[in-house]
């Protein structure tokens, strides 16, 4: 029996640390959900995709892992990690939709890639792939459209990857909020609704004007002109330092 294991993701946007997915040998993954179980099974070198008993799918990997995607939809979402033991390039993706209508694979995908997170696009999964050997590689993001998965942002980092992923989420305000920056220092602009997301060298003080467009929980994406330089810049600022005109 090849190794397999479990992990659930569980927040909007996650990044998880992949030395955390580490697993005992010798058992059968499985996670339930509303519309069954869902197996997988090692068999020599390929790997069994069953729901509630049932097998949907050979997946042509010698081991998988089973992730699960926290939606509030009728549909929930499995990522399913395949894994080729002894290659330098050995993990795969695939994407499994359950519904009342029976559950879909998708196409394989982010072959040689690392899980990075995952989260809800509205009613559409996305998933996060960096590479854990060469962090220059960058990151991509694939979403669930339609019966099938496809590649919709490339990104040097997961900053950026979260930062896209908010975009799509955030609840715009209802008019731009035109506010000013409080409290004392730097307000620094983040690339994604994080403090671990700094945009270095980009920020704004006390008194600065800035318009916000969007919101996600404690944070706004908001765009600031330097009344001198014209420059425009545009991020996430913290928005407990902001006080509306």
């Amino acid at each position: 029996m090849s190794i397999t294991h479990i992990k659930t993701l569980t927040a909007a946007i996650l990044f998880v640390p992949l030395l955390a997915f580490a697993a005992p040998p010798d058992i059968t993954a499985s996670i339930e959900t509303r519309h069954g179980r869902v197996d997988v099974i090692a068999d020599a070198d390929v790997t069994h995709l069953l729901v509630a008993g049932k097998k949907i799918a050979t997946l042509g990997v010698g081991s998988a892992s089973l992730f699960r995607i926290t939606s509030a939809a009728e549909r929930e979402y499995i990522i399913v990690q395949g894994s080729r033991p002894g290659l330098h390039c050995h993990y795969s993706y695939r994407l499994l939709a359950l519904s009342d209508s029976g559950p879909k694979v998708s196409k394989e995908f982010g072959q040689c890639l690392d899980l990075g997170g995952a989260g809800m696009s509205g009613a559409e999964p996305v998933v996060h792939l960096n590479s854990r050997v060469d962090p220059e590689a960058g990151v991509e993001t694939y979403q669930w459209q339609g019966d099938d998965v496809n590649l919709v942002f490339e990104s040097p980092t997961l900053c950026g990857a979260a930062g896209f992923l908010a975009q799509k989420n955030a609840a715009p305000v209802r008019a731009p909020l035109a506010s000013r920056v409080k409290g004392s220092g730097r307000l620094q602009f983040l690339s994604a609704p994080d403090a671990g997301c700094a945009m270095p060298g980009v920020f704004v003080v006390p008194g600065d004007k800035v318009t916000a467009s969007l919101a996600s929980g404690a944070f706004v994406y908001a765009s600031y002109t330097n009344p001198k330089s014209g420059r425009k810049v545009q991020g996430w600022l913290a928005r407990e330092r902001l006080s509306d005109l």
